[in-house]
């Protein structure tokens, strides 16, 4: 019986130690966690455009990223084949408002154009320059605000 008393009284004592260890590993883990990393929810803000080739003619294939490097964050769209784009991400139709940079990723699944140019990032023959391979090259920028946005036409200058 003594043995038993003295057990309890050792467990009430270590009890307030426990909770404070466990409440104080708990804030710690809550607190490791990155302030940069990305929301499991943001609000978008439906984004359409269209890319051009220097000609006029729409750039039939191929992908639209939009990119804040800041943030680590990019959101994309393909081409349709009248050149035109409509960003869809995880988090909805869109993108969070902001300023991103452009690039214009080559489509891979499709045949190469033999008269085109060659291009650094994807190692595929392309119909405009390299430079808008990159985000930091392209030139190309859009402003997403909070409400529809139907951007002018990109046009991918020689």
């Amino acid at each position: 019986m003594m043995k038993h008393a003295m057990i309890s009284k050792i467990q009430n004592a270590l009890r307030p130690l426990l909770l404070a260890f466990g409440f104080g590993l708990a804030g710690f883990l809550a607190g490791c966690g990155s302030s940069d990393s990305a929301p499991t929810s943001m609000t978008t803000y439906p984004v359409k455009g269209k890319v051009l080739l220097a000609d006029g003619k729409p750039l039939a294939s191929g992908v639209v990223v939009f990119a804040l490097p800041e943030k680590g964050m990019e959101f994309e769209a393909p081409l349709e084949s009248d050149g035109s784009f409509a960003l869809k991400s995880s988090y909805g139709e869109g993108a969070p408002e902001g300023s991103y940079k452009i690039r214009i990723q080559a489509d891979l699944s499709k045949p190469a154009d033999p008269k085109a140019r060659g291009g650094r990032r994807s190692g595929a023959n392309l119909a405009y320059p390299a430079k808008y391979g990159d985000e930091t090259t392209s030139g190309l920028t859009a402003v997403v605000k909070p409400s529809a946005n139907d951007l002018e036409p990109f046009t991918l200058a020689k």
